[in-house]
């Protein structure tokens, strides 16, 4: 079980109301024992705001629900329209094993670095997929997983921003092209009018941890008609005494590809002749290095999103179908601007983490821990200022500095299985002349119970 909270604050006669919402719900699941190597497992999910969410629409924190809205402009929740209350059977699929290769057909979350459940709310994004998983070579891990189908919360943001098909709820399980930003381009007819499903997403993957100290990690993303996303990572950790050292370091590139291109590169609609958009090419690199010492560990972490002209997406870098693998995050990342105000993603955005946290334990507070944050992304306007075809206006500011603080518990009242979370975040803006204050206080409050 999972109940969250949710607060916003805003600046004294700034551009949005305050806000505010609760959340609770369950994930019920069932596996099988194996039989001759063969398992199912069912899930079902269900999110409510039992009745306790404001009446009025611009109160209500559209992190949750639908109804809020942002500058007089109705915005999808991340839970979808009109998604107050529902449950899903988000997980139900048949695996099997075969040596070392292990198949997964059904409804199943996968954990791929730009295709992922995100379990960040109350239910988690979930895919109508096949995945294989093999073991063989040692020290190897191989992934191949293709998905048809998606539901949950980045499904319908990533729908709600596109001004797509309206209606979808986080429930739904639609094609994998609606989950994402571009599907109105896919069709490849040169017209934003017009959609087709396609034929769904394939993630190809392998992680290899046989250097000691080392883990390389690479991945291959098509949403086929739409985008190529390749991505590289590798991890370092060692250690001197009682202290740890750990740095990483990653890459990740999209493209247009099929359809998407042909729209692209022969546009029929207006809008695309006259903001001369051509491309969605987006490059993001993140480094990090830290160190840990008796409890505390530090962390400093950078991040670049190259801007490209012309882009349809103002240079930004888009997760199509969920997730977020960025080391310059906040937890909850502001739901306000579409994710946008503390997201190290947009065009042309140079964004900096430096992180502390702290096991009590080291003092004799079991299960407890706790992190300070300080962000800052540095955006270039140029990229801001472009239309784009993305719905919401993600960089209304050039820079925004963040704090956070967060603490976490496990076995709350030592109850086993129970443990909780609070998180503030402070967002400061700098906004556009002329524009009202965009600043914020957020506050979550998480519980979960596990039995």
């Amino acid at each position: 079980m999972r109940a969250l909270y949710s607060s916003s604050d805003f600046a004294s006669n700034g551009a949005f109301e305050d806000r505010y919402a609760v959340a609770a719900g369950f994930r019920l699941s069932y596996e099988t024992a194996p039989l001759y190597g063969i398992q199912a497992k069912a899930s079902l999910y269900s999110v409510s705001s039992m009745g306790l969410n404001s009446d009025n629409p611009n109160k209500v924190d559209s992190v949750y629900f639908e109804n809020a809205q942002h500058g007089g402009s109705n915005t999808q929740s991340v839970y979808g329209t009109s998604a107050d209350s529902y449950a899903v059977l988000g997980e139900a699929y048949l695996k099997a094993a075969f040596g070392k290769t292990f198949v997964q057909v059904g409804r199943m979350e996968i954990d791929a670095p730009f295709a992922s459940s995100h379990d960040i709310y109350v239910v988690p994004n979930t895919f109508e997929a096949a995945q294989i998983v093999n073991v063989n070579i040692p020290n190897t891990t191989l992934v191949l997983a293709h998905a048809t189908k998606m539901s949950g919360p980045d499904m319908v943001q990533s729908n709600s921003f596109a001004g797509s098909s309206s209606g979808i709820k986080a429930s739904d399980f639609v094609s994998i092209s609606k989950g994402t930003a571009f599907n109105k381009l896919s069709d490849g007819d040169g017209r934003l009018d017009t959609e087709d499903d396609n034929a769904g997403a394939t993630v190809v993957g392998g992680i290899y941890t046989g250097v000691p100290g080392f883990v390389l990690q690479g991945w291959f993303t098509r949403v086929w008609d739409i985008m190529d996303m390749p991505h590289l990572q590798i991890d370092y950790s060692t250690k001197i005494g009682d202290v740890g050292l750990f740095a990483g370091a990653w890459w990740a590139s999209q493209k247009a590809i099929g359809g998407t291109k042909d729209t692209l590169d022969h546009p029929v609609t207006q809008v695309l002749i006259d903001h001369n958009l051509k491309n969605i090419t987006a490059y993001h690199s993140e480094g990090k290095l830290g160190a840990s010492y008796k409890g505390a560990t530090v962390t400093l972490a950078y991040a670049n999103t190259k801007g490209i002209d012309d882009n349809a997406a103002r240079g930004g870098f888009v997760a199509p179908v969920g997730g977020n693998p960025s080391w310059v995050r906040a937890r909850y990342q502001s739901p306000h601007f579409g994710y946008t105000d503390t997201s190290s993603f947009t065009g042309g955005t140079n964004s900096y983490l430096v992180g502390v946290e702290y096991d009590f334990a080291s003092v004799g507070v079991n299960d407890l821990k706790g992190e300070v944050k300080y962000l800052n992304f540095s955006r270039d306007n140029k990229y801001s200022a472009d239309r784009g075809l993305l719905g919401y206006k993600p960089n209304a500011f050039e820079d925004t500095t963040a704090y956070e603080a967060s603490l976490d518990y496990k076995t709350l009242f030592g109850i086993k299985g129970l443990d909780g979370g609070v998180t503030f975040l402070s967002v400061d803006n700098d906004d556009a002349s002329g524009q009202k204050s965009t600043d914020h206080n957020d506050l979550r409050v998480a519980v979960n119970l596990a039995f």
